[in-house]
């Protein structure tokens, strides 16, 4: 179970691998509203589009090592109106 420090750190260490494997948008949520304790890392792909996103990373933090939960949301990217 990740807190939000360690869930943002992880989004900092690795959003850019995120991007690569898919992602249009990277966040970092309360992950009760997915079903999982503490929080998640929120990936944004587009729908039908594949992504190389793993289900969880590993951030290194004071209490040792955590697995940060990745959750995929299939939506579209933003376009300014």
């Amino acid at each position: 179970m990740a807190n939000e420090k360690q869930a943002n750190e992880a989004r900092r260490q690795h959003g850019r691998a995120l991007m690569k494997g898919g992602a249009h948008a990277v966040g970092v949520e309360h992950g009760k509203s997915y079903g999982k304790a503490g929080f998640v890392i929120v990936a944004h792909v587009s729908p039908g589009q594949e992504s190389k996103i793993p289900p969880e990373i590993v951030v290194s933090s004071d209490d040792g090592d955590v697995e940060v939960p990745i959750v995929i949301e299939r939506d579209e990217p933003f376009t300014p109106s």
